[in-house]
């Protein structure tokens, strides 16, 4: 439950970001000047702080396979920003994938901070990315199947 609302919340808060960005990147177009500046700056976050949260929905599909190397916390505002910032200057980038990468970083934070072995984690991360993408699209149902 804690999961899902904590998701959640972020998933509202990633729309709601998301709407005002894009509706100032129409309203200054000269911004797409910056999408080459916006590119470099989320390739460098993520070499300085991502550790493997570059992978993105990859690495959350390989921990669920074969649980080992962790879906850090650090995933969901480096995907958060790089999206932000990508759709701030005019670039494409999809909401599903970012609040399903919200969800299992998210979870991924939690299943390390419970201490839950492979099953749990295998389990959490599940969850998690299924909390984010129903929230994004406002499809609880379709989250879950999703997750399966």
């Amino acid at each position: 439950m804690l999961l899902s609302t904590v998701t959640g919340a972020g998933c509202a808060v990633f729309l709601l970001t998301l709407d005002y960005v894009t509706r100032s990147q129409y309203a200054i177009p000269w911004l797409l000047w910056g999408l080459p500046l916006a590119g470099i700056t989320a390739a460098f976050a993520y070499q300085k702080w991502g550790r493997d949260s570059g992978r993105g929905s990859h690495l959350i599909l390989d921990e669920i396979h074969r649980p080992g190397g962790g879906v850090t916390g650090r995933m969901a505002p480096l995907v958060l920003l790089g999206t932000l910032l990508t759709h701030l200057c005019g670039g494409s980038a999809g909401r599903e994938g970012t609040a399903v990468q919200m969800g299992g970083g998210i979870a991924g934070a939690m299943a390390k901070r419970l201490r839950l072995d492979h099953e749990g984690v295998r389990l959490l991360l599940r969850a998690g990315m299924a909390a984010g993408f129903g929230a994004v699209f406002g499809t609880p149902l379709a989250g879950a199947v999703f997750a399966l």
